[in-house]
């Protein structure tokens, strides 16, 4: 069911956002069909790339923009390594016993330290900056990535306590006071 759901929202979740272009997207490649069919392959206008012209939209960004992409890519940092952390396990792929991650977010000595044990959390805390990140971007009034958001937060927080649970009756000496996804709170 995990995974059905996880493939829905990643064909829906786009799909959604992009849904306010549709209509503008139709209309133009409308257009191009019906240019391609009076005038023909031979008689259509070279594509030309304006290098100006693709740097102008991002001089007229506002700081909401500016602030949303930064907190996207400080999560997709971290759940880029986290991720590669946990692959770096499949070239050991004899082992039979779970190997506890090291490095960035999994050290004692990371920003969390209180969460130095392998669990979901990095990467479930990543995934969330992430989203934060585009609520951020979005200026926060775009209902669609508030229901993002809380899907997918829902979703993590679901996962999250499970491996949270896993992790407890894995390891003997995984601290109890320790939280599934958000330090201090659950």
């Amino acid at each position: 069911m995990g995974y059905f759901t996880g493939f829905f929202f990643y064909v829906a979740a786009p799909l959604s956002l992009a849904s306010p272009c549709i209509i503008e997207g139709e209309i133009f490649l409308r257009a191009q069909i019906a240019e391609f069919i009076v005038k023909g392959r031979d008689k259509m206008s070279d594509l030309r790339i304006d290098p100006p012209g693709l740097v102008n939209p991002l001089l007229s960004l506002g700081w909401c923009q500016w602030v949303g992409a930064a907190i996207f890519f400080f999560g997709w940092v971290h759940q880029f390594r986290c991720h590669s952390i946990l692959g770096s396990f499949r070239e050991n792929k004899g082992a039979d016993e779970y190997i506890i991650p090291y490095g960035d977010w999994f050290t004692s000595h990371a920003p969390i330290s209180l969460l130095k044990y392998p669990n979901s959390l990095f990467r479930f805390l990543a995934m969330l900056v992430i989203y934060v990140g585009i609520l951020v971007a979005s200026g926060g009034y775009d209902i669609t990535v508030w229901l993002l958001l809380i899907f997918v937060a829902t979703n993590l927080s679901f996962a999250a306590a499970d491996t949270h649970r896993w992790y407890k009756q894995k390891f003997e000496d995984y601290p109890r006071t320790r939280r599934a996804i958000i330090p201090f709170i659950y």
